[in-house]
């Protein structure tokens, strides 16, 4: 398994907050919902879009592209909703003290 790595700092993501850092050569989004941080590749996979810029709803714990509206899980990376037709990467979060860490999930 990859390494976790330190990507941001826990005061930056207040809850409804996105942000977007850099995880080795990868664009990633890390998404603050009611308290729980998610983070999952951040380019969408339609055309080129930043996901932490986009609509995030809580209920469904998604995101919606802000280009053409694709709609992707916060929790797995899934893509629900056309254009997209595939899955964004997903990264396993750990919080340590004010530092928040991230791997890919397998």
């Amino acid at each position: 398994m990859s390494e976790f790595m330190v990507v941001a700092e826990v005061a930056q993501l207040p809850v409804g907050a996105t942000l977007a850092v850099a995880y080795l050569d990868q664009e990633v989004g890390l998404f603050n919902v009611r308290g729980t941080i998610y983070a999952i590749g951040n380019v969408c996979t339609h055309a080129y879009a930043q996901l932490h810029e986009g609509y995030v709803d809580d209920d469904d714990c998604t995101v919606d592209c802000p280009l053409h509206g694709a709609r992707f899980s916060l929790q797995t990376g899934n893509y629900y909703t056309l254009p997209a037709v595939r899955k964004v990467a997903c990264y396993i979060v750990q919080i340590d003290g004010t530092q928040i860490l991230i791997a890919p999930a397998s």
